[in-house]
């Protein structure tokens, strides 16, 4: 399942990206801050909610 997160939260805005949450590590020296991992925690909630919904509507 492809859930993008889209323009869907304000973090999604500071991170920048409407696909998906990404870091580029600089071989080890550029360390995930806070921006990064709100906008990956807002990309699965977000997958978990659709998984949710469509675990309800099979149910139905």
């Amino acid at each position: 399942m492809v859930v993008s997160p889209g323009y869907t939260d304000p973090v999604k805005f500071a991170d920048g990206s409407p696909c998906g949450t990404s870091h580029i590590d600089a071989q080890g020296t550029n360390p995930i801050g806070d921006q990064t991992r709100n906008a990956a925690r807002h990309q699965a909630e977000r997958v978990v909610r659709m998984a949710a919904a469509l675990k309800q509507g099979l149910a139905a």
